[in-house]
C-alpha cells in the first residue's frame, strides 16, 4: 500500500498528537470579523531593483531602493540586517557606509554594527541602527555590485550575486538589507530594466516581473532574482511551474524541464500540498561553481557553459531540489545546521522512490540508485561519524559532507521496511514522514520529534535504532530491504573518487580544483590549479574496472611538465548490493 498524505493513515501518530488536537477543539471559537472595507492599502514594503550598465555590456551594479511603511523605530533600535558573508558567499554591498535612509523628518542617521569575523565563513552579519526615532515611512537606498569571479573562486552554495551575459542574478541572502522586525509583511517587488538591452525580462522566486506577495524576511533572503535576456519554459513564464535561464544550455534542458514538471505534479499530489507556483532557475558559469540549492518556492542549479550533461543526472538533480520544497527541514534549515540527516536523507530517498511510483523511471533505475547510495555508504571512511561530527566537519571534509546523502536514504529505507513488516503492509515510512512534516514547524526539537514518532511506529526498537544511527552506528541492512523483488549480495566494493573536480580556466585548459583531503589524489601529490593536459584520461578511468590506476600528464607553475599515477578508487571494502529476483514487478510494492 502506498499512502497519500490525505487522508491520513497513521493511527499511531494521530494518538501522539491527540492531546494537542483536543486542546484546539476545546478552545472557544471567535466571532467572525466583519468584512473589511474595499480600500487599497500600500504594501508594507516596496523593493525596486535597477541594474546599471554604464559601459553598455555587463551589469556593473544594481541600485536597490526599499520603501518601508511606518517602521516606528525608537532611537537605538536595530533597523536593518544584511549578510557580510553567508555560507562562503560574500554579501554584494561592498561599501556599507553608502547605504542611506530618510523619512518624513529628513535624512535618518544610522550607525553600523558588525558580527565578529567567522573563520568558517558560515555566517557574519552587518546591522544598521537608528540614531533617532523614525517619523512615518522610511526610504532606504544602496548600491550592490556583482561578485568578481576568478579561477581561485571556491565553489559554494548558489546564493552570490553575479553577472551572466548582459544580465545578472543573485539571492536575497547577498542582495537585500532587510528590516529585522515587522514580519511577515506584504512586499511589492518592481524592476527598472531601462539600462538593459531591449526585450530584457526579470523574474524572481516571488513571480514573473513586478509582483506582490506576503512573505517573511527568511522567504526574501531565500529568494532568487534574475534579470536580462531571460528565457523560460513556458515562454511567458505563466502557470504554476516555470524554468528560467539566461545562457542557452548545451544539453536537453527542455526535456529535463518537462520531465521535472511531471514529477513536480506527482510530488504535489503525494504530499497533499497546495498548488503554490514553483520556479527553477539555471545559472551558467565558466567553470563548476556548485550543484544546486533550494529557495523560497523555487530552486537554482548551476551548469558550466558548453558542457553536455547526462539526462538522468540532470533529472535526478532537478527532482532532488524540487523535493526539498516538500520535505523541508527544521530549525535554521540549511548549511551545517545539523538537520541534513533528515532534509538530505529523506529527499534523496524520495528522489529515487517517487519518480518510480510516478512512472517516470523504471525498476532498474530504482535499484541502481539505491545501490549507488549503498556503495558510497560502505566505501566512505566517514560513514560511521555521529551526526554531531558530520555537522562539525560539513564544510571541511568532503567525505563527512556526503554522509547524510547516503546513510540518510538507507536509514529511511530501513525504517520503511520495518514499518511495513510491523503493520502487515498497511503503513509505510511515508506515514511517519507526513506526521513529521505536519508537526515540525511547531516542534522545538526536530530530533526529539522524529525519535518520538519512530517509537510510535516501531516501539522502543525504532527509537533506539534512530539514536544509534545518529551516533554513527553501522546500519544493519537486511537482504529484503527493498521488498521481495530484490535480494542482497555480499560484495567487495570500490567507489570512483577522482579526489578533485576538474574545471576549465579562462584559456580553456583543464585544471584540478580543490583537492579532497585523505584521497589518493592528495597522496599522489596532485595540487590545486595543476593543469591536466590529458583530461580524457579521467573519463576513461571512470569507465575502467574498479582499482585501475590512471596517469595524468600535468603542468604546474614553476615546474617542468610531469606525470603522476594514482588509483582514483576507494580501497576494496565489504558491503551489499541488491539484485533482481524473479518476483513480478507488479508484486514489488515499491
Amino acid at each position: 500500500m502506498i499512502p497519500a498524505r490525505s487522508p491520513r493513515a497513521a493511527f499511531g501518530a494521530a494518538m501522539l498528537l491527540a492531546a494537542t488536537l483536543l486542546a484546539a477543539c476545546a478552545a472557544p471559537s471567535e466571532a467572525p470579523a466583519p468584512p473589511a472595507a474595499a480600500t487599497v492599502t500600500p504594501a508594507g514594503m516596496e523593493i525596486t531593483l535597477t541594474p546599471r550598465r554604464p559601459a553598455g555590456e555587463k551589469v556593473e551594479s544594481i541600485d536597490v531602493t526599499l520603501s518601508i511603511r511606518e517602521p516606528a523605530l525608537a532611537q537605538g533600535d536595530t533597523f536593518l540586517s544584511m549578510a557580510i558573508v553567508r555560507v562562503m558567499a560574500p554579501g554584494a554591498l561592498n561599501r556599507p557606509e553608502t547605504l542611506v535612509a530618510a523619512d518624513a523628518a529628513g535624512p535618518l542617521p544610522l550607525t553600523i554594527e558588525e558580527d565578529p569575523v567567522d573563520s568558517s565563513e558560515f555566517r557574519q552579519d552587518r546591522r544598521w541602527i537608528a540614531a533617532r526615532a523614525t517619523q512615518g515611512d522610511v526610504t532606504v537606498r544602496y548600491t550592490i555590485e556583482p561578485r568578481v569571479i576568478t579561477s581561485a573562486t571556491r565553489p559554494g552554495p548558489l546564493i552570490d550575486t553575479r553577472t551572466e551575459l548582459t544580465g545578472f542574478y543573485g539571492s536575497g541572502n547577498t542582495m537585500l538589507a532587510l528590516p529585522v522586525s515587522g514580519w511577515p509583511r506584504e512586499v511589492a517587488l518592481s524592476w527598472n530594466l531601462t539600462e538593459l538591452e531591449p526585450g530584457a525580462r526579470a523574474a524572481s522566486s516571488l513571480g514573473e516581473g513586478d509582483v506582490t506577495a506576503t512573505v517573511t524576511a527568511q522567504n526574501l533572503n531565500n529568494s532568487f532574482f534574475f534579470a536580462g535576456p531571460l528565457r523560460s519554459q513556458p515562454e511567458d513564464g505563466a502557470g504554476d511551474f516555470a524554468i528560467y535561464w539566461i545562457t542557452p544550455a548545451a544539453f536537453d534542458l527542455d526535456g529535463a524541464a518537462a520531465w521535472t514538471q511531471e514529477a513536480y505534479t506527482y510530488f504535489n499530489g503525494f504530499f497533499g500540498a497546495s498548488d503554490t507556483p514553483f520556479r527553477i532557475f539555471m545559472r551558467t558559469t565558466e567553470r563548476f561553481q556548485g550543484g544546486g540549492g533550494g529557495g523560497f518556492n523555487s530552486f537554482i542549479f548551476g551548469t558550466v557553459g558548453g558542457e553536455d550533461r547526462d539526462p538522468d543526472e540532470v533529472r535526478g538533480l532537478l527532482a532532488h531540489e524540487a523535493l526539498h520544497h516538500f520535505v523541508g527541514g527544521y530549525g535554521d534549515g540549511g548549511g551545517a545546521g545539523g538537520q541534513q540527516w533528515y532534509s538530505e536523507g529523506v529527499t534523496n530517498y524520495y528522489t529515487v522512490v517517487l519518480p518510480y511510483r510516478a512512472g517516470l523511471t523504471n525498476i532498474d533505475h530504482y535499484i541502481s540508485d539505491f545501490n549507488g547510495y549503498a556503495k558510497s555508504y560502505y566505501t566512505n571512511p566517514q560513514s560511521n561519524l555521529s551526526n554531531t561530527e558530520v555537522t562539525r566537519l560539513f564544510f571541511a571534509d568532503g567525505n563527512a559532507q556526503i554522509v547524510p546523502y547516503n546513510r540518510g536514504p538507507l536509514y529511511v529505507a530501513l525504517t520503511d521496511a520495518q514499518i511495513r513488516a510491523a503493520s502487515g503492509g498497511e503503513l509505510r515510512v511515508d506515514n511517519l514522514i507526513f506526521d513529521f512534516i505536519d508537526s515540525q514547524e511547531k516542534a522545538e526539537d526536530g530530533v526529539a520529534l522524529w525519535h518520538d514518532l519512530a517509537e510510535v511506529y516501531l516501539g522502543e526498537a525504532g527509537s533506539a535504532q534512530f539514536r544509534a544511527m545518529m551516533e554513527g552506528a553501522p546500519l544493519d541492512l537486511p537482504s529484503d530491504l527493498f521488498g521481495p523483488c530484490f535480494v542482497a549480495e555480499e560484495q567487495m566494493l570500490q567507489n570512483f573518487v577522482i579526489g578533485f573536480r576538474p574545471y576549465k580556466d579562462e584559456e580553456g585548459a583543464t585544471r584540478a580544483g580543490p583537492i579532497v583531503p585523505g584521497t589518493a589524489a592528495e597522496a599522489a601529490g596532485i595540487q590545486r590549479y595543476d593543469i591536466i593536459t590529458n583530461p580524457d584520461a579521467l573519463g576513461s578511468a571512470r569507465d575502467a574496472a574498479p582499482g585501475t590506476p590512471v596517469t595524468l600528464a600535468l603542468r604546474r607553475e614553476g615546474a617542468a611538465p610531469f606525470s603522476l599515477t594514482y588509483t582514483p578508487w576507494t580501497p576494496p571494502l565489504p558491503g551489499k548490493q541488491w539484485v533482481r529476483t524473479r518476483v513480478p514487478e507488479e508484486d514489488c510494492n515499491l
